[in-house]
């Protein structure tokens, strides 16, 4: 491999890190706001149970996907 071949790997693995802390960032703040949702003190009271319930099978399926992942 020559110094093109290998600054060309470094800087695609550095935007795929760039990207994956950026998806990290997005899902912790996609299962804050899922939380509070359910949380009768903050956002929970003008959460229909409909919606609740659609909230607890997006964490449930996000639990089961991590556990799978691990488990590989």
């Amino acid at each position: 491999m020559d110094d093109a071949e290998r600054t060309a790997m470094r800087d695609h693995i550095v935007w795929l890190t760039q990207q994956l802390e950026l998806a990290r960032l997005q899902n912790r703040e996609r299962t804050a706001l899922l939380r509070r949702m359910l949380d009768p003190e903050d956002l929970g009271f003008a959460v229909s149970n409909e919606v609740k319930s659609l909230v607890y099978q997006l964490l449930i399926s996000d639990l089961e996907a991590e556990r799978n992942a691990w488990n590989r």
